[in-house]
């Protein structure tokens, strides 16, 4: 059955997602970016406001102080620069808080990674039939109702800001200006906070449903899954590694058994090498264990080294259960472990010191 007959039900693997990556397909919402760089804006803007007012006030006094007396071009450009030179560090605060927030909220939706795939012209973007396609996708759908909810909210908020001030506006034309432009300032402040919550709520809704597209876009059938896991275990690089893993495992394993006094066996599932140094541990370490064939591994190092190898099927189990490699034997077992210690040492002679 061909890929394409399949359904999608299958998680993207790793693998799918740096290739999606590559390409450009991450989820992103540039919803919540602008709304959280409005957020910003609202916060930095008092300050940029008043660094830009009294810069303004300040370039104007030292232009009209210096009013051109010819209009050529270099008396124009001076002119110029005498009334916005000190407006620069307002208008900077207000663009570098827009860009840094933006890109901070980007970097964070999708993190710091070039997709050079994505930046190269994709000409089956320009078949009608795609676009005609995408006309009905679900994307198209929902980017169609965000902007019709937030047309509807937007302009309720407006809607209710001004109604709420209505006898305030209706009294404007007799009040002075600066009590008039406090007026039209608290109404826009409280609108622009409204927006902005509103903003950031559908903003969050957006992100999530960008992330659920997302992973449907990169779902894979279970063809899909099953090829691109032979592919990867049979890479030379895969099989490079694996072969380099298991020796390093089986070096580590033949060198911890080979120091065992014994091991305990089930006598077939279970292998479990246990090394007694009364000089250096209060009580018997395991140096090695395995099932199946880690077992059988355990039993041929023992074999030709002339490791004891005794059979204690209950003992095998709850050693192998309760203890890792490296940890001393616990004392529920240890008298299990003297009893299999005293035997060797006194059936098969091996010489051992013990502390009294």
């Amino acid at each position: 059955m061909a890929d394409s007959a399949q359904e999608k039900t299958e998680a993207a693997t790793s693998r799918r997602r740096q290739e999606a990556r590559k390409r450009g397909t991450v989820a992103r919402s540039s919803d919540l970016t602008n709304s959280l760089v409005m957020l910003a804006l609202l916060l930095a803007l008092p300050t940029a406001l008043a660094s830009l007012s009294t810069g303004m006030l300040a370039g104007v006094r030292d232009a009209l102080m210096h009013t051109p007396k010819t209009a050529t071009m270099s008396e124009i450009t001076n002119f110029t620069r005498r009334v916005g030179t000190p407006m620069i560090p307002g208008l900077a605060m207000i663009m570098g808080v827009c860009m840094t927030v933006g890109l901070a909220v980007n970097f964070a939706q999708v993190g710091i990674k070039a997709s050079p795939e994505a930046m190269i012209p994709n000409f089956s973007k320009l078949n009608p039939l795609s676009g005609f396609k995408r006309l009905f996708s679900a994307q198209l759908g929902f980017e169609g109702l965000k902007a019709l909810i937030k047309s509807i909210v937007f302009g309720y908020l407006a809607y209710s800001a001004v109604m709420s001030s209505r006898e305030q506006y209706a009294g404007l034309p007799s009040v002075g200006l600066y009590e008039a432009i406090s007026i039209v300032g608290g109404t826009l402040k409280t609108l622009g906070w409204r927006m902005v919550m509103a903003w950031a709520a559908l903003a969050g809704l957006d992100y999530f449903f960008q992330r659920q597209q997302t992973e449907k876009q990169m779902r894979m059938t279970k063809e899909e899954v099953k090829r691109e896991f032979k592919e990867s275990e049979g890479s030379p690089e895969m099989k490079g590694a694996r072969m380099r893993q298991r020796r390093k495992l089986k070096q580590k394993l033949s060198e911890s058994v080979k120091s065992a006094d014994v091991v305990i066996t089930n006598p077939t599932h279970y292998a479990v090498a246990v090394k007694y140094d009364p000089g250096k541990s209060m009580a018997p370490i395991v140096v090695g264990k395995g099932a199946d064939f880690l077992a059988a591994r355990i039993r041929e190092i023992a074999k030709e080294h002339s490791i004891p190898i005794v059979p204690n099927p209950p003992l095998a189990r709850a050693l192998y259960k309760q203890c890792e490699v490296g940890d001393p034997i616990p004392k529920e077992l240890f008298q299990g472990v003297a009893e299999v210690l005293a035997y060797v040492y006194k059936v098969l002679n091996i010489k051992k010191n013990w502390r009294n």
